[in-house]
């Protein structure tokens, strides 16, 4: 059995971890009004804790407000949702949004559907931001959703490259920021499991993602290398943080030697 601190002690780690990682990637400024995209999994849902906790802590002002994008999907319990944000005092608006199942099912097919949903959510919050007056939308990935981003752009061929913690968007009117990018998801189990939050369902997808999504796969993955190489996940984050550009492979970033002539590579050839 836990210690009954022991959310206390996970949480305020979290708390700390977001404060740290805001502060190194200069995420929060004053005056700032935040959304926080609030799906109703664990992830935004103790982010949402986590920044209230640090607005109510913090030397400056900044808001925040989640919103929900309810796609409509039958499983989710978007009544539920609102019961819950508005125990916890939140600023919260759920935004329904039933053509977006309509066109994932129309246009996928079989084909995964994840990346198409992402981007029409990521519209409905950005209309919101729009609406709301918010120059920030807050994005609960974690530190295990950057590892398996970094993996699928790799073995896909699509560059070394991640989620970025803290990015321009729309056309540089807002910013983007991501402040669970250095926490790990096994923290995140932990909170979500000492705040016993209610259950409000899944997307209709997430069954067939789970056996046979590209991600859930490298998930799993992850955990078979940690096996292997203890502390992965933050030794991949320190090396997302420390690019070696001119050990790679792209021209734009490599400064190249002087081409040798024929005489001189005679020369090195027989040096050798």
């Amino acid at each position: 059995m836990q210690h009954p601190s022991r959310r206390h002690d996970v949480f305020a780690k979290i708390c700390r971890n977001v404060g740290r990682t805001a502060c190194k990637y200069g995420m929060i400024a004053p005056g700032d009004r935040i959304l926080l995209g609030l799906s109703g999994g664990k992830d935004s849902l103790v982010l949402m804790h986590a920044l209230t906790r640090i607005q109510a802590r913090a030397p400056f002002e900044f808001s925040v407000t989640a919103v929900n994008v309810d796609m409509g999907f039958a499983e989710f319990d978007g009544p539920g949702l609102d019961r819950y944000c508005a125990a916890q005092g939140w600023n919260f608006e759920r935004v329904q949004f039933p053509a977006g199942m309509k066109l994932v099912k129309e246009k996928m097919g079989k084909k995964s559907p994840c990346a198409l949903c992402s981007r029409l959510r990521r519209g409905q919050l950005h209309g919101a931001a729009d609406r709301l007056g918010c120059n920030v939308i807050a994005l609960g990935q974690h530190l295990d959703d950057l590892c398996v981003s970094l993996l699928m752009s790799l073995f896909r061929g699509n560059g070394l490259k991640t989620m970025g913690p803290h990015v321009a968007a729309d056309g540089g009117r807002k910013r983007l920021i991501r402040p669970l990018c250095e926490t790990a998801e096994q923290m995140m189990i932990e909170a979500a499991a000492e705040f016993n939050f209610p259950k409000f369902g899944c997307c209709d997808y997430s069954d067939r993602m789970e056996k046979s999504g590209d991600r859930a796969f490298l998930e799993r993955l992850l955990d078979q290398l940690a096996a292997r190489f203890p502390n992965i996940r933050h030794t991949m984050l320190e090396s997302m943080g420390s690019v070696r550009l001119n050990h790679l492979l792209d021209l734009r970033h490599l400064t190249l030697p002087p081409a040798l002539t024929p005489d001189a590579a005679e020369e090195e050839d027989e040096a050798e």
